[in-house]
């Protein structure tokens, strides 16, 4: 069967369909970032964007909006990196529901080994860059956001769908 309504970008669509799936497939595997400490790619990426934006102090739904993941996969990532000693919770002290989230001394330190190794890896996809120049990167870009807009949006439509789907039953009284 001829899928036609892709029409000249099925390429385009199998690209990009197989890197989110490559990604994926890495995404909560532990071990594969850093030989310092048991860390999944999920949660290295909240580390790496609590550690570039520490001094905008967001708090936990901010930043998880941020990085378009789920309050409560973004809850327990943050769990684990403060179990793992990467990250420590703060309270401000006007509202003690807004948690602020840190990094520790020693996800510096991580994060500063990580570089040097991630920097290897990512250098060939630089060069690719560099190589097309800055209009083609923007291009780039803007069709991985376009393409992430789709699925957010498509993510939400779900959601929303089950959550209207849902029956209420009342509670009988000696449920109560």
């Amino acid at each position: 069967m001829k899928l036609e309504w892709m029409g000249q970008h099925r390429a385009a669509v199998e690209a990009l369909i197989r890197c989110g799936n490559s990604y994926a497939q890495g995404l909560n595997l532990r071990g594969l970032m850093t030989d310092r400490v048991d860390i999944s790619a999920a949660e290295l990426q909240v580390m790496e964007y609590i550690l570039e934006n520490e001094e905008r102090r967001e708090n936990m739904s901010q930043v998880a909006a941020r990085l378009d993941i789920s309050q409560s996969s973004f809850s327990k990532l943050v769990s684990e990196l403060v179990r793992m000693g990467l990250l420590e919770k703060y309270r401000t002290s006007n509202n003690r529901k807004n948690v602020i989230i840190q990094p520790t001394d020693f996800a510096r330190e991580v994060y500063r080994q990580y570089a040097i190794d991630a920097l290897r890896g990512w250098q060939p996809i630089f060069d690719e860059l560099d190589r097309m120049g800055p209009e083609a990167e923007a291009a780039i870009i803007r069709l991985l956001d376009v393409f992430s807009a789709s699925m957010h949006a498509a993510r939400e439509a779900l959601l929303q769908r089950e959550a209207e789907e849902i029956e209420l039953i009342p509670l009988e009284s000696s449920e109560s």
